[in-house]
């Protein structure tokens, strides 16, 4: 939980210091602010605003059908929909023959401007000066502008850089470079000593027009259609917007015209044809009628087709009786043992007979139980029986030849209202198709008499072919150029614009300004930062000095106790950096000063032999004997090394000398470890000046005598890669007790916003500098 916190402070630490960067180079924004809104507002001071005029068309799908006569094809698939119609008529509306003819009627192939300092003002409707193009004689002519010179009178001249002047009076033709013009003169108009006409190719102001004109359709179901057009001058929008749509109402009136005449001579040579087709039709129809004595085919076929179910009904019924005396007859040969069916429906003779027959057997048999078959009454019923019973089987015969009679008579009439019914659907499919040859005929001679008329209407009505809802308008507000958003834009771009330098900037930017810095990338520790000096403040801490400088050098030698072993003899501080220029020997020196000033005897050891500095803080740099001539002659005593210091007499300084040709031989021969050793019972401290490690290896053979390192690193000049190597060094056990100083750190360093003020107020002096030097001290 505390390892997410600390993370989310370091993000917001992050995020913080990102934008003080940036808030940093305020004056510099508000420089390119203050540049790119002073473009916008002379760019919209000099461009000419651009106004949106607009006309609303309505059309009626009634009268919008290719053809009105012929309306009733729409409802076979033939027609174009709604949508589609208006698609096509919104490519009508922007055609090159309607635009064409814009441009005659209105003269737009001629322009005419008044000629200003910056720019020129576009006439149109108060144009003392009107031209017309009466003849060309150049095919590519484009354009070609003139410049009226000079008026004198009647007269006029003409003037073209490349072309010359042109002299001529008004209401004459002149021919000039691409054909003859005229110009007019408007009287009660004084034009202007700068005045210039454009004549154009009439073709590339259609051109032009068909990109600019604008048509829509907002609502393809209510039938409307929107043309827009975007130009400097609303009255010649609005008059090129009401001139479209005149031509397009004129042009579809031609086409209705056109479409209407050749209608009624399509239908009157229609109505000659199917004239001639009907009454052929109907001679047909008569001739068949009379060949084939027909009166009412329906009910002649009705009549046979009744009279063929009759007799099918009773044939049926006649061939179920012949069946039925079959079956009686098969019983009547059978013994006389065995009743007879009765109640059949047959004759009814026959059916008494049977009766009979049926009593007599019964009783005969009631008899024969109780007496023999020789019994006188028995033998007299049995040849009763047997009478009856031929009787029925004469009877049987008789029934059967009327049932066969009566079957021959129907099937013979059945036979002939079946002829009658066979010849039915030859006669009425013939007789149908003639009917339907009339029928479609007259319907036809009908339709086209009707469409005659309706056409003969059409052309007498003069209805335009689109409804003008809204007139030719324009829009108070110009759609260009837009001061919102320009200035928005110009508002934006001076911000981005800076910021996207400046994020450039910092993304190449590789050097190290702060601790935070150094922290991002080793874990060793950071003492003190040491602020930023002018040229002309002291650079040596002096004795009770309470300026930002001293301040900072407390800091050090207090954050050194926390760094230093503890130990009886004195304490050797190593001061060192990566490369020249990066401040060690001043953070060497005004050590040395303030460790002398409240720690004890301080001894300040130049050991950069190379290329020895410490001399330069001296008021008295004068040659003297110094590390050098120790290293090399045993027999150089150390106390003629020893200087106090001209700043503070608590502090001793060792030299470094003369430059030897082998700087690296002499401070490793050992005879340097015997001076710190030596000088370490006389002082408390001793500090090193020591060379740059990474230009060096001076440095490394000493690095044994130092208990702690102090590693300088220069804000805004040291790389971060410097620091990379300084890690190397520790993790190799090159450098031991390393710890950095960040010298020359400025208040706002890297525009981090570190303001430092360690004096406390003490002795401060107050910056009167002019508030502009402020703004851009940076």
């Amino acid at each position: 939980m505390q390892q997410t916190e600390f993370q989310a402070k370091e993000e917001k630490l992050d995020l913080r210091k990102t934008i003080s960067k940036y808030l940093y180079k305020w004056p510099w924004f508000i420089a390119s602010m203050f540049v790119f809104i002073i473009g916008a507002y002379i760019y919209l001071r000099y461009s000419v605003p651009q106004y949106q005029s607009k006309t609303t068309l309505k059309f009626d799908k009634k009268t919008n059908d290719l053809s009105s006569a012929l309306a009733d094809l729409d409802n076979l698939g033939i027609g174009l929909g709604n949508a589609d119609e208006l698609k096509s008529e919104a490519a009508v509306v922007n055609s090159r023959p309607i635009l064409m003819q814009v441009v005659k009627n209105l003269n737009l192939n001629v322009e005419y401007f008044n000629a200003g300092e910056f720019k020129d003002w576009q006439l149109f409707a108060g144009a003392p000066i009107t031209a017309k193009i009466l003849t060309y004689n150049k095919k590519k002519f484009v354009s070609s502008q003139y410049t009226i010179a000079k008026i004198k009178g009647d007269e006029f001249t003409l003037q073209n850089e490349q072309k010359g002047n042109v002299t001529g009076r008004f209401n004459i033709p002149v021919k000039l470079d691409f054909g003859t013009v005229v110009l007019q003169r408007n009287s009660t108009l004084i034009p202007k000593s700068e005045y210039k006409i454009i004549f154009w190719n009439p073709i590339e102001k259609v051109k032009k027009l068909e990109k600019t004109i604008q048509v829509s359709l907002p609502d393809e179901k209510a039938m409307l259609m929107e043309i827009s057009l975007i130009a400097s001058l609303p009255e010649k929008s609005e008059a090129i917007l009401n001139e479209v749509t005149k031509q397009y109402n004129l042009d579809g009136q031609r086409d209705k015209n056109l479409q209407a005449q050749n209608t009624q001579e399509f239908i009157d040579k229609r109505l000659e044809v199917i004239t001639k087709d009907l009454s052929g039709v109907e001679n047909q129809k008569e001739d068949f009628q009379n060949r084939n004595r027909i009166v009412d085919l329906q009910a002649q076929a009705e009549l046979a087709l009744q009279n063929t179910s009759e007799n099918t009904k009773a044939l049926l019924q006649q061939q179920a009786q012949l069946d039925l005396l079959n079956s009686l007859a098969a019983e009547a040969q059978k013994g006389n043992s065995q009743l007879m069916p009765s109640n059949l429906g047959l004759n009814p003779s026959l059916e008494q007979s049977i009766s009979q027959y049926n009593l007599l057997l019964i009783s005969r048999n009631k008899t024969l139980k109780q007496a023999t078959n020789e019994n006188p009454a028995v033998i007299e019923m049995n040849r009763e029986i047997a009478s009856l019973k031929n009787i029925i089987r004469d009877n049987i015969n008789e029934q059967k030849q009327t049932v066969q009679t009566g079957i021959a008579q129907l099937q013979n009439q059945i036979a002939s209202s079946n002829n009658v019914i066979e010849k039915v659907p030859g006669q009425s499919k013939i007789y149908r198709g003639i009917e339907r040859q009339q029928n479609l005929k007259e319907q036809l001679f009908l339709f086209l008499l009707q469409k005659r008329e309706e056409n003969a209407i059409n052309l007498s009505v003069d209805v335009p072919k689109a409804k003008i809802v809204n007139p030719a308008f324009t829009e108070d507000i110009p759609v260009s150029p837009k001061k919102d958003i320009i200035f928005l834009g110009a508002f934006l771009l001076g911000i981005l614009i800076p910021f996207a330098i400046f994020y450039v900037l910092f993304m190449l930017d590789d050097k190290i300004y702060s601790r935070e810095d150094i922290k991002a990338r080793s874990s060793l520790g950071v003492l003190v930062d040491i602020p930023s000096l002018k040229d002309n403040e002291n650079h040596l801490v002096q004795k009770n000095d309470f300026s930002e400088l001293a301040e900072a050098f407390r800091v050090l030698v207090s954050n050194l106790k926390f760094v230093l072993p503890v130990k009886n003899s004195a304490k050797v501080i190593m001061v060192t950096s990566s490369v020249k220029g990066e401040g060690k020997t001043l953070v060497s020196v005004n050590l040395a000063l303030t460790i002398a000033n409240k720690n004890g005897r301080a001894l300040l050891i130049g050991s950069d032999i190379r290329n020895p500095q410490i001399q330069r803080y001296d008021n008295e740099p004068t040659k003297r004997k110094g590390l050098t001539e120790f290293l090399y002659d045993d027999s150089v005593n150390v106390e003629d090394l020893i200087h106090t210091s001209t700043t503070n007499p608590s502090c001793d300084v060792i030299y470094a000398g003369s430059i030897p040709p082998n700087p690296q031989e002499l401070l490793s021969n050992g005879r340097y470890q015997k001076l710190i050793e030596q000088m370490s019972s006389q002082y408390a401290y001793i500090i090193i000046d020591s060379a740059p490690l990474m230009l060096v290896s001076d440095t490394l053979s000493i690095a044994d005598t130092a208990d702690a390192t102090l590693y300088v690193v220069r804000s805004g000049v040291s790389k971060n890669i410097l620091i990379d190597f300084a890690n190397d060094l520790v993790r190799d056990s090159k450098l031991t007790n390393v710890s950095f100083v960040v010298n020359d750190v400025s208040k706002r360093a890297g525009g981090y916003g570190y303001n430092y003020s360690y004096g406390y107020g003490y002795s401060q002096t107050k910056d009167k500098s002019s508030w502009w030097k402020k703004i851009f001290k940076s």
